[in-house]
């Protein structure tokens, strides 16, 4: 469970920066060795750690379905000096989704739910929104697979500050009832929503009689022998738990605040507790001599089944709270997980009967997550063979029906939905008879086909991309190889690149007010406008300008828990999304209304553009609906 708002202050903070140079050159970065043993493994790992600051990291590998090793590298705590190890326990995020998933399954085998069931049946006291019911409603395996349409956390539902740990799920999803109202027709798009795995933990406590952390204890985790893990901090876990940390060098969080979802991302677990997980998995369900639940259940776990990539044949994608995707240029399965201060995965591979775990408490480098990844991918499939689907041929002239701009339509946070509209989207061309895909600016990459629709990339061992067509209405692309963008519809690429050049030459405008501010405040401090009137015109533009970087100054100090509470940042964020809309509108009217006689006509016309731009920027902002944004809990 990674907050959204965190992504919002990123962008903001970058927004009026990235506008003015949008072509970006990849920075050169360090080639990772192949490690050929377990030692060497050890080592390049160690080295990723110390090279990204990283306080600590957990880390596990199963080889041939055991446990090959399982330690770690760095400090649990670096005030104490703890060392990581095995049996640290972190907080893993989103990862506990997947016990979820398993326990709805569990039930599912019982007779007691049926996973194809909707929502509106079973729990008819859920509050959500759809208008597609009749003919596309929300079941239950829409909650699991991220296709009910649902939006992510509202930036006041994702911590809890107030109420007490175990706050009833129902009430938290009639209180904050923004993320169920259903953006387009369930069972279409995958779109990772953290209310739909919240509305899940809520079926298990229905259906099971018991809270839903007590049933996945009592059913996944003790059978599975993880004995310390649990999503509640108990006398058991807790001194276990690694400090969380961000920043560089490493800062301590205070405190462990409460999620109201706690059933998508408060499970506590050590790295030597997942690698049973993942033996779990690779057991098919087995642990020992117990049958937790059937192979049937697991495979179902791992498979896709309701987007429209997967009804049109893609085998990858988001199965049940499990990602089965390409990591480095092998096909896993597993989950990652984001909370303040922690990142996390597993993934395995049953195909080849190996997988891992990998802990890190701290949020400030996802890069160094990356490359463990692929160190520890690298390692445990160095024996085997990477095979890769043959490509096909298809004519240039049949790839050019392909051949568009691909908008997002999919965002996971609606609030965001903004930052995928301007630069999220996909082009698709062919170049010298090959189909090429790249984002707006980027350079093109060959698209390999390997089926009629179907298309991988270089280095990818199958098809992670489709498209497809929408009841004869048009062409659509989606897929699990193109950096986030799960689904976008083809359109036209004119009204994009016209609204980039027009925040571009808005902020450049802006940015000509604070330059203009330094020549005529020193002339005016130093006697060389005693004659100058109407001052205000010149001050109102830029005033409203500081102000609006006073917005994203405070987006940029917000960090994860800084949602849901009221603080001077988000205090900030409402009063500065207020204050720069009317400062702009001031500043047009002003310009507007003076006499050109007593103004000079510089002066008048640069404060009229800047005025101008100001206000394009409220539009800009307002269709954001950030505009008296409040991001605490009332």
């Amino acid at each position: 469970m990674r907050p959204a708002a965190s992504r919002l202050a990123v962008y903001l903070t970058i927004a009026a920066l990235l506008l003015l140079s949008p072509v970006a050159r990849p920075q050169q970065k360090e080639e990772l060795p192949h490690p050929k043993t377990l030692p060497d493994l050890q080592k390049a790992m160690k080295d990723v750690v110390d090279k990204a600051h990283l306080p600590g990291a957990g880390v596990a590998l199963v080889s041939n379905g055991e446990v090959l090793w399982c330690g770690g590298f760095g400090k649990a705590d670096l005030a104490s000096g703890r060392d990581t190890t095995c049996d640290t326990e972190f907080r893993v995020g989103s990862i506990s989704k997947s016990f979820v998933a398993l326990a709805l399954l569990k039930l599912q085998e019982e007779g007691k739910i049926n996973l194809e069931a909707r929502l509106q049946d079973v729990a008819p006291e859920v509050p959500f929104k759809n208008r597609w019911e009749s003919t596309h409603p929300v079941r239950i395996v829409n909650l699991l697979e991220h296709t009910a349409g649902f939006d992510d956390m509202q930036a006041s539902e994702v911590y809890n500050f107030k109420d007490r740990y175990d706050f009833p799920l129902l009430d938290v999803f009639k209180r904050f009832q923004e993320p169920q109202d259903v953006r387009w027709p369930p069972s279409t798009r995958m779109s990772y929503s953290n209310p739909g795995f919240g509305i899940a933990g809520y079926l298990i406590e229905k259906v099971a009689g018991r809270p839903c952390d007590q049933y996945i204890r009592e059913t996944i985790l003790r059978p599975l022998g993880m004995a310390n893990a649990d999503f509640p901090f108990t006398d058991t876990n807790r001194p276990l738990l690694a400090t969380a940390y961000d920043s560089d060098p490493p800062h301590a969080l205070q405190g462990y605040p409460y999620i109201y979802l706690r059933p998508a991302g408060d499970l506590k677990a050590s790295p030597g507790e997942l690698a049973k997980l993942v033996q779990f998995l690779l057991h098919r369900g087995r642990t020992g001599d117990s049958q937790i639940v059937k192979p049937e259940s697991i495979i179902r776990m791992e498979s896709v089944e309701t987007t429209l990539a997967a009804k049109n044949g893609l085998r990858l994608g988001y199965g049940l709270a499990n990602y089965t995707e390409v990591v480095g240029g092998v096909v896993t399965h597993g989950h990652d997980g984001g909370i303040d201060g922690f990142i996390s995965t597993y993934r395995y591979m049953p195909e080849q009967n190996w997988g891992y775990v990998v802990l890190l408490n701290s949020t400030q480098s996802f890069q160094a997550l990356l490359d463990l990844n692929k160190l520890a991918i690298d390692f445990l499939s160095k024996d085997f063979p990477k095979p890769q689907q043959p490509a096909v041929s298809i004519p240039a002239a049949d790839l050019e029906k392909f051949a568009g701009y691909y908008a997002p339509l999919a965002p996971r946070s609606q609030l965001l939905s903004f930052t995928e509209d301007l630069s999220g989207g996909v082009r698709i061309r062919v170049i010298n008879g090959q189909l090429t895909r790249s984002s707006l600016f980027g350079k093109p990459e060959v698209m390999i086909p390997v089926g009629k629709n179907f298309f991988r990339e270089e280095k990818e061992p199958e098809a992670t991309s489709v498209f497809v067509t929408r009841d004869g209405s048009g062409m659509a692309l989606s897929g699990q190889g193109l950096e986030g963008f799960s689904y976008g519809e083809r359109t036209n690429i004119a009204w994009t690149y016209a609204r980039i050049a027009l925040l571009v030459l808005c902020v450049v405008l802006m940015a000509t007010s604070l330059l203009f501010a330094i020549v005529w405040i020193l002339r005016k401090v130093f006697g060389g406008m005693k004659g100058a009137q109407h001052l205000a015109v010149r001050a109102v533009p830029l005033v409203a300008t500081l102000f609006f970087l006073g917005l994203v100054f405070c987006f940029t100090k917000l960090g994860g828990a800084g949602t849901g509470k009221l603080t001077v940042w988000t205090a900030g964020i409402f009063a500065l999304s207020v204050l720069f809309p009317l400062l702009s509108l001031y500043g047009l009217f002003l310009a507007v209304r003076v006499p050109k006689s007593e103004i000079h006509a510089g002066t008048r016309i640069h404060s009229l553009l800047v005025a101008l731009a100001c206000c394009v920027v409220t539009v800009f902002i307002a269709s954001w609906h950030i505009i008296g944004l409040r991001l605490w809990t009332p």
